[in-house]
């Protein structure tokens, strides 16, 4: 018996594999929302205490490239309240901080408003950096500000000098002057409010407190805080804050490293009335890993406390380097979460990493650096208000616009290949047919390129070498799509939280592998049952608490096969077995490719990145429409013949055409080639498959039913 053409009137779904192995997948879904945007930001200190001395031309222009929405569109920053050294210099010597290994030059030194602890405020001190701030106010009417300090004041300090005590771990305030120094900090805050009406949405009296960096006589005003002492000092100075009648709220605790801002936040949540003090928290991600900054996510997230990245830099060298930083702010947002990210220094001299503006503080002069347009590329046009998107790529980033009617998407390649991308937009209502593109390189610097077209809602390019770019379409939300709307009509990838792999089934073991978009061991369906779900696999076998550690799949129907799954917010979920109580789990805390997907108590603790899955709906299933990119039923006009003899399908191919696929009825794909062979033998058993090949670079799709012999 031979096979049986189907007709093209009937509608068949299956997996519709594109790529190739040099083409990097990726889709974009709206309904995978998580946090919203903020803000961009960046600190004052120091380039503003340098820079705000320079002429009023010079000083416009600074603040407009800063902030203006077609240059980085800031609209954070954070004001610095200087401690200020012992004017007669009697425990460290003059200018310390710019002779030091490792000092930060003459912009470090900041002046304090007191020179001793019974002299009055002299508010004419820091002019520069207050003429910069109140330019961005006039000009960014929006503007949030937040006060910061690195440290308290020489008279306050066991050692005498504001850049730390003379050992580099102990603390330098004294504890009898917590509250002299939460009253310095208070007042400077109220004559801000009080004289130029800026009032301060949060108060950090914290710089990476938890490490030995700051030592007396050293390049920086820096204050090592042991965690009980910050405990102790929030709750001196809540009160002190709340009697100023400001609105200002206590952010903390400005740790180098996430892993230490979580034993931070552990011990404050430990200590319910310095917790309950804290309007907001604040981490840098010198040191971060995925495994921390979501650790953290969850924690102020859990609490419902706003968050804050709130300073970050990264050194290397030219473009790469800059490309770095990016990817660390990719990484941050992706993970970490915060709704505000914070850079650290908008000018520097000699060096274009660690600033967006070179300069030189003597001669007044100034350009912008490659890094300016890096950061541009994503500050610019993913604003205040837009909602980050979820996608399985580390590279990629992509927001969608209040509206819901323009997405952006950023796509970075800091190698010295190129990278083929395929951007399937199969799961938006609708979209534009084009893609204005910007993009920044070695010769581009935020340029305009050409529109990138996008067809079958399908967006297709090459990003060269070390390059950068943004693309932003016009796109239509199917307004009944719901977040977290679990569906058997869909198919779902689980992703955990802390890494872009998806949870994979082989051998009925389960491990977390990269995404392929054709393969459909990764992809899920969803069924009501009982109190929970069931998860299976596109072959039918389901996900299976067997009584152990591992989980498994299994097609017989037995305990153990029914799932309840938690919302923890923003997407985030907790998948948990209704036999066991345990909770999907990545062995050994892991998140590299082959770490196996078990069981375990979820624990009390917010704080479980290894516990933590999203799921996502994945595009790979289509329905092919009637009459579309399907050739003529005439054999004549297929490139190759096909028959059956008994269980095996013959291929006859008249030319040497590649890449032939073939999917089952559940959409499974049964059969791949992608020789140059001209004949081929496929054993497949009776019921109705999918054949896709290409003619002249366009897929096509034909229906066959295998009647056997």
């Amino acid at each position: 018996m031979g096979a049986t053409f189907v007709s093209s009137s009937s509608v068949f779904a299956a997996t519709v594999a594109t790529s190739n192995t040099d083409t990097l997948q990726i889709s974009v879904n709206p309904t995978t929302k998580r946090q919203t945007v903020e803000g961009w930001g960046i600190s004052l200190c120091w380039w503003a205490n340098m820079c705000g001395k320079w002429s009023d031309n010079k000083i416009n222009e600074l603040v407009d490239w800063l902030v203006s929405p077609n240059g980085l569109n800031y609209n954070v920053f954070r004001y610095n309240i200087g401690g200020g050294d012992d004017p007669l210099h009697r425990n460290c010597t003059l200018h310390h901080m710019a002779a030091s290994s490792g000092g930060k030059g003459i912009r470090a030194e900041m002046d304090g408003f007191k020179d001793s602890a019974n002299a009055s405020y002299i508010w004419s001190r820091d002019l520069a950096q207050r003429k910069i701030m109140l330019l961005i106010k006039k000009k960014r009417p929006d503007a949030i500000f937040e006060a910061f300090s690195n440290s308290c004041p020489y008279y306050m300090t066991y050692s005498g000098c504001c850049s730390g005590n003379t050992t580099a771990s102990k603390d330098n305030l004294r504890p009898e002057c917590y509250e002299a120094f939460a009253h310095y900090l208070v007042d400077v805050c109220k004559f801000y409010k009080d004289s130029f009406n800026i009032e301060f949405r949060t108060l950090e009296p914290f710089n990476e407190p938890m490490t030995s960096y700051w030592k007396c006589g050293g390049g920086q005003e820096g204050c090592h805080f042991d965690v009980s002492s910050m405990v102790s000092f929030v709750k001196v100075l809540s009160p002190i804050l709340k009697e100023s009648k400001l609105s200002t709220v206590i952010s903390a605790t400005d740790e180098t490293d996430v892993g230490q801002s979580v034993r931070d936040y552990n011990a404050f949540k430990a200590d319910p009335e310095a917790f309950n003090a804290i309007g907001q928290w604040n981490a840098h991600t010198y040191g971060a890993n995925n495994t921390t900054r979501v650790n953290l996510s969850s924690l102020t997230y859990a609490d419902n406390i706003p968050f804050w990245m709130s300073e970050v830099g990264s050194g290397g060298s030219g473009l790469s380097g800059n490309l770095s930083m990016s990817q660390k702010l990719m990484d941050d947002i992706r993970y970490m979460a915060p709704k505000t990210w914070v850079d650290w220094q908008y000018v520097e001299e000699n060096n274009d990493q660690w600033c967006l503006v070179g300069g030189n503080f003597s001669t007044a002069t100034y350009q912008k650096v490659k890094n300016y347009y890096v950061r541009q590329q994503i500050t610019r046009f993913i604003k205040k208000g837009y909602t980050w998107l979820s996608v399985l790529n580390d590279q990629t980033l992509a927001a969608l616009s209040p509206k819901g009617d323009s997405l952006v998407i950023v796509v970075q390649n800091n190698t010295s290949l190129d990278k083929k991308y395929k951007v399937d937009l199969s799961l938006f209502k609708s979209t534009s047919n084009t893609a204005v593109c910007y993009c920044t390189n070695q010769n581009r610097n935020g340029s305009l390129i050409s529109d990138i077209n996008v067809a079958d809602q399908t967006m297709s390019f090459t990003i060269p070498a070390y390059e950068i770019r943004t693309m932003i379409l016009p796109v239509v939300v199917d307004s009944n799509a719901q977040q977290e709307g679990w569906s058997n009509q869909k198919r779902y990838l689980i992703v955990p939280h802390c890494a872009n792999l998806v949870m994979q089934t082989r051998n009925d073991s389960l491990s977390i592998q990269s995404y392929v978009p054709e393969d459909s061991t990764q992809l899920w369906m969803l069924n009501p049952s009982g109190a929970g779900f069931t998860f299976t696999t596109l072959s039918g076998k389901r996900l299976t608490d067997m009584g152990s550690y591992y989980l498994s799949t299994s097609n017989i129907s037995k305990n153990g096969q029914q799932f309840t799954i938690q919302s923890l917010g923003e997407g985030i979920l907790k998948i948990t077995s209704l036999y066991s109580g345990k909770s999907l789990d990545l062995e050994k805390e892991a998140y590299t490719p082959g770490t196996y997907v078990g069981l375990w108590n979820y624990g009390t603790t917010p704080a479980a990145s290894n516990r933590q899955w999203l799921m996502l709906e994945s595009p790979c299933f289509i329905t092919i429409p009637t009459g579309i990119s399907s050739p003529s039923n005439k054999e004549e006009n297929i490139p190759f013949k096909i028959y059956s003899v008994g269980q095996y399908l013959y291929i006859l191919k008249n030319t040497l055409l590649a890449d032939i696929r073939i999917f089952n009825g559940n959409g499974l794909l049964t059969y791949q080639d992608k020789t140059q062979k001209s004949f081929l033998c496929v054993p497949l058993s009776k019921g109705l498959y999918i054949m896709s090949f290409k003619q002249n670079g366009t897929s096509f799709y034909k229906k066959l039913l295998i009647k056997g012999s």
